[in-house]
């Protein structure tokens, strides 16, 4: 498989990586706060979704860098 392909994640397995549940996604595909973090779009094949393994993992570092920029106000 080439490292260039982009994997598609569907949704359950999602919520589990996310400890959330399945409404919980729905819900951050309304949320502008989520949107502006880079929460990625689902792309819906038949009656399923899925998520692009790239977009999760810059999701989850901006999640990070979100939380370390607010403890370091806090603690400064």
């Amino acid at each position: 498989m080439s490292d260039n392909i982009d994997n598609l994640i569907p949704d359950p397995m999602v919520a589990r990586e996310f400890n959330v549940s399945l409404m919980t996604l729905w819900r951050w595909d309304r949320d502008e706060a989520k949107a502006a973090l880079g929460w990625p779009a689902k792309v819906k094949i038949g009656a399923r979704n899925f998520r692009h393994r790239s977009r999760l993992e810059a999701f989850k570092s901006n999640l990070l860098q979100r939380a370390l920029a607010a403890r370091d106000q806090v603690t400064a």
